[in-house]
């Protein structure tokens, strides 16, 4: 039987981190808030959560995503607030997406390593859209 990675699969284990990320800090507060930017175009440009401290009684930085645009495709960066400088540190995971071919796209994951002055390759993959349905419904 042969496996066939679409783009929806490839796309779900790659928000995975994300999703799982999102949820690891749910744990810790439970109470959450997203504020999104959106660039002159239209797209998300940022993903902004907040956790609730309860001893100020305000909304605490937490992480971004920095969602970067190229012709080839696009960059998700995932930033931890640093509370101490009062600014977001340098992103602790990158995800690449580039077009390969038509309906083909590569998918690249790096981590930064514990020294924070190197990132590494996790994870990479080619994601394949799915054939159009009008093409499968006429055989």
């Amino acid at each position: 039987m042969k496996a066939i990675i679409t783009a929806v699969m490839v796309l779900t284990m790659c928000l995975t981190t994300v999703n799982s990320y999102a949820a690891d800090k749910q744990n810790e507060t439970q109470k959450i808030e997203y504020r999104y930017a959106y660039d002159e175009q239209g797209r998300l440009a940022n993903k902004e959560m907040l956790s609730w401290d309860e001893a100020t009684q305000q909304w605490q930085k937490s992480s971004r995503l920095t969602y970067k645009y190229y012709k080839n495709g696009y960059n998700v960066e995932v930033s931890e607030w640093n509370a101490n400088k009062q600014t977001y540190d340098i992103p602790s995971q990158v995800t690449l997406y580039r077009s390969q071919a038509p309906n083909l796209t590569s998918v690249k994951i790096y981590k930064m390593n514990e020294t924070r002055d190197n990132m590494y390759l996790t994870s990479r993959t080619v994601m394949m859209e799915p054939l159009n349905a009008n093409l499968l419904a006429s055989k």
